[in-house]
């Protein structure tokens, strides 16, 4: 009987610290960069599953979309700012440039972009 009342309150412990853990993270404004956007993902996933568990099938948030956008779209962007250049120099070696200016003047011509 003492061996089960233990196990019985130990999920009661467990119960509890995982209800204080839910209200903690959904109640209290967390302002760290970090904290902020870990708080704005469980509150989208606390929504999501409670949805999904009452057979909710209305609008979702497209908190998840946005961050897929945001991600998909910020690689391209540095990819077009940061063009590689491929030459050879005047002993037939190949030589890489971050940039057409870090070519040398007389390379220049025959540069290639890198494709990417």
């Amino acid at each position: 009987m003492l061996r089960l009342l233990k196990y019985f309150l130990w999920v009661v412990v467990i119960l509890t610290l995982t209800i204080g853990f839910d209200q903690l993270m959904i109640e209290l404004p967390l302002h760290t960069p970090g904290l902020k956007q870990t708080q704005r993902f469980y509150v989208d996933f606390r929504t999501r599953l409670v949805d999904l568990l009452k057979g909710d099938t209305g609008p979702q948030p497209d908190i998840i979309k946005e961050v897929i956008e945001k991600t998909a779209t910020a690689p391209k962007q540095a990819a077009k700012k940061a063009s590689r250049y491929l030459y050879v120099d005047s002993a037939g070696t190949l030589q890489f440039a971050d940039s057409l200016q870090q070519v040398p003047s007389q390379y220049r011509q025959d540069a290639r972009p890198l494709a990417e």
